[in-house]
């Protein structure tokens, strides 16, 4: 999930930084700083040693918590320099959607966790992609009402709610375990991945430009129920 402007730079130079990667892009934000910097500390190390801003960090469905608050207009956006532009909008948003198998892969290391890594509660992580059916609580995804149908890429959707009720038990951490993290070490190649997803038409001819532009042939579909 990212400002769909950054996907000039993104596609420009075939790859997506992480963080902590050297040759980070600086680009349009839509996160919070705080969390952003405390993921950063040693607190959020993962079992090979290196930190969560190592990785290029995606989530397993276009539904969370973290989509909502910006939907809501919780989120500020900031512009490259870290100027203020006023708050996020989801009509901005661009979703990069790519395979695990294909980053696995990659040869780089590779992590999943069963909730978000700053959940409060300690995150558990694997890099054994037979071990993701069941790392993974994929009932709360599979629920109906279902939003976020792809055909394109026999995406079939998941589960419009994931916030937390107090009932039943299986629902007091749902927006935790539905963003639950898969990581990729250092970078993104923008060759891997399998579309690019926006809310509407807005957007559509300049993201294709830049796509066109890079020569990558990455499909850019516009799907309005991967929203809210």
């Amino acid at each position: 999930m990212t400002h769909f402007r950054n996907l000039q730079t993104y596609l420009a130079s075939g790859y997506l930084f992480a963080k902590n990667h050297p040759d980070v892009q600086a680009g349009y934000r839509i996160s919070y700083d705080d969390i952003v910097a405390r993921r950063g500390t040693p607190e959020f190390t993962t079992p090979c040693g290196s930190n969560v801003n190592d990785f290029v960090p995606f989530y397993f469905s276009p539904s969370t918590s973290m989509a909502f608050t910006i939907y809501k207009g919780n989120v500020p956006l900031k512009a490259p320099d870290g100027a203020h532009l006023g708050v996020a909008a989801m009509n901005d948003v661009a979703y990069l959607v790519v395979q695990p198998s294909v980053l696995f892969a990659s040869g780089r290391a590779c992590w999943f966790t069963n909730i978000a890594c700053n959940s409060g509660v300690p995150a558990t992580y694997n890099n054994d992609m037979a071990a993701m059916a069941n790392h993974i609580d994929w009932p709360l995804f599979d629920e109906s009402p279902k939003m976020g149908h792809i055909a394109e890429i026999g995406y079939t959707g998941v589960c419009k709610w994931q916030h937390d009720r107090d009932e039943p038990d299986r629902y007091r951490m749902r927006s935790k375990k539905r963003m639950a993290e898969f990581m990729v070490k250092d970078y993104l190649q923008m060759n891997e991945v399998s579309c690019i997803v926006l809310k509407n038409n807005t957007h559509l001819e300049e993201v294709q430009a830049w796509v066109n532009a890079s020569d990558l042939h990455i499909p850019v579909y516009v799907k309005p129920g991967c929203f809210f």
